[in-house]
């Protein structure tokens, strides 16, 4: 006899980044994620090893995607465009954005994921750091931390800081945040 599969992996996702997004990573307990599905907390046992392991693999569904859509840019030397691409992502996925951009991994994975997870991530990371290298080469001298700490500034930390606010209001970052992001970059 063949079983119809009820509840899916992407569905104990979605309600992970859906609970997160909307609370912070404390909510999104393996009952939430259950009763956010409609499914018993066995159902998602059967599918991920841990709590950590439905969060990682949820963490690297969306930062993978972050990556591909920044890295071609920084590997141009566009910074500014990977900058305001961060923006319209945001506008675009609010609900991932607030997943990704307010938290961080260290308190979303409080407990350690499997480790193939954290390789992905780890591989996930390297990809944006050699992307982000590549940008600044293209800029100045990659070795100075200065340029490098200015780098990461308009291309990330800036950018992020204004769009958090936003973010944690739920609300959809105004057109001047690009305005912003621009002038970071002149």
């Amino acid at each position: 006899m063949v079983r119809n599969v009820r509840f899916t992996d992407e569905a104990f996702i979605e309600a992970a980044i859906a609970l997160v997004a909307e609370g912070g990573p404390a909510v999104a307990t393996i009952g939430a994620i259950g009763r956010r599905v409609g499914a018993p907390i066995g159902s998602i046992y059967h599918r991920f090893e841990s709590r950590a392991a439905v969060l990682a693999t949820a963490w690297s569904r969306i930062h993978g995607g972050f990556v591909e859509r920044l890295a071609p840019l920084l590997r141009a030397g566009r910074g500014e465009s990977a900058a305001l691409a961060i923006a319209a992502w945001a506008r675009e996925d609010a609900q991932r954005a607030r997943f990704l951009l307010l938290n961080e991994t260290g308190v979303l994975l409080d407990d350690p994921p499997p480790a193939a997870l954290l390789q992905e991530i780890a591989g996930q990371e390297e990809t944006l750091d050699a992307a982000f290298q590549a940008a600044l080469a293209q800029s100045g001298d990659a070795r100075d931390p200065c340029h490098v700490a200015r780098g990461r500034f308009v291309i990330f930390d800036g950018p992020i800081a204004l769009l958090k606010p936003h973010l944690l209001a739920g609300t959809a970052p105004p057109d001047w945040v690009d305005d912003l992001i621009k002038a970071l970059h002149a």
